[in-house]
């Protein structure tokens, strides 16, 4: 009762954001669903792009029984498969383009070994970062990263980023070889770099954002929540069980963690040459704080981008 009314104390520092649209991609669990909870507690018309539709319904009458009053749209969003996302990026642009943010929440955690997306792709790799490239080539397509609207894309990454050689880029954006553990972090590492690239705002002839859309990201260190009981998730249901109780007991809350998500999407000022994260001990958990780019996400330079595209474009 004591961190809700924290969180609900943290959130009253925002104005009513009525009639106003963001996406949340992975909206019906987790990071997604306390931030559609957060956000429609705030007045916001809120679009939940999730990839099964019954769960997202039940999520949407859940938020209704605390927020009778929340403005909730669902549309199907796989963000494993590209007919999907360009399904998606139509029924957005034609009925959704004035979006305040879009939060890129939607991810994959330690699959079971050899699952591939739609299109060929190892499951982490292309759900975790080609997904959402593809998915930002089409907005682009559609001129909603590069109009006169101000609005702003939020990336989640994760506690987990390391180093990445440029030489490596191609090898481990389409092979699935090392731990669930390593592909994971390594899908994080290239969102996060994407991310960085695109606050850049440097105009090139594949992929880039408008000065008027902010490029923000955020990690929420070590959460709660139903990640590792997955559908595709490799660890035994036993473990999986184990796993989300010790989760609840010695890290952050979702409603908690998607604070900082909540504060980038919001913000009037905001600064994209720093990432939001939690404060507590080594960014496990925490309220939100500001932080310097990590070096490992700026080591990137267009190659990344270049070589997304070649990749897509040879599968």
């Amino acid at each position: 009762m004591k961190n809700k009314l924290k969180i609900r104390r943290y959130l009253e520092q925002f104005d009513s954001i009525e009639n106003q649209t963001f996406i949340i991609t992975g909206a019906n669990s987790g990071l997604g669903y306390s931030t559609t909870k957060h956000l429609a507690s705030l007045g916001a018309h809120v679009v939940m792009a999730c990839r099964n539709l019954d769960k997202a319904e039940l999520a949407k009458n859940e938020i209704k029984k605390f927020y009778p009053n929340a403005k909730l749209s669902i549309i199907h969003y796989d963000q494993a498969d590209f007919k999907s996302i360009d399904l998606f990026v139509e029924e957005v642009f034609k009925s959704h383009a004035d979006f305040k943010s879009i939060i890129l929440n939607a991810g994959i955690y330690h699959p079971k070994k050899g699952l591939l997306t739609k299109d060929g792709y190892p499951l982490t790799m292309g759900t975790n970062y080609i997904g959402v490239y593809y998915l930002l080539t089409k907005l682009k397509d559609k001129g909603l990263l590069d109009d006169k609207k101000e609005r702003s894309i939020v990336f989640i990454g994760s506690l987990s980023w390391h180093a990445i050689k440029r030489s490596d880029i191609k090898t481990i954006m389409t092979s699935s070889k090392g731990s669930g553990i390593t592909v994971y972090s390594r899908s994080k590492t290239l969102l996060g770099s994407l991310a960085y690239l695109l606050s850049r705002h440097e105009e090139n002839d594949v992929l880039w954002v408008s000065q008027n859309i902010k490029v923000l990201l955020m990690h929420p260190g070590i959460t709660s929540t139903n990640i590792v009981g997955s559908i595709h998730s490799s660890y035994p249901n036993w473990f999986s069980k184990l796993a989300q109780k010790a989760l609840n007991m010695f890290v952050h809350h979702p409603d908690k963690a998607s604070l900082g998500i909540v504060k980038l999407a919001l913000a009037k000022h905001v600064d994209e040459n720093k990432i939001m994260v939690p404060r507590g001990l080594f960014q496990i958990s925490g309220y939100p704080k500001t932080k310097k780019y990590p070096s490992n996400l700026k080591r990137m330079n267009q190659t990344l981008i270049n070589i997304s595209k070649d990749v897509i474009n040879h599968k």
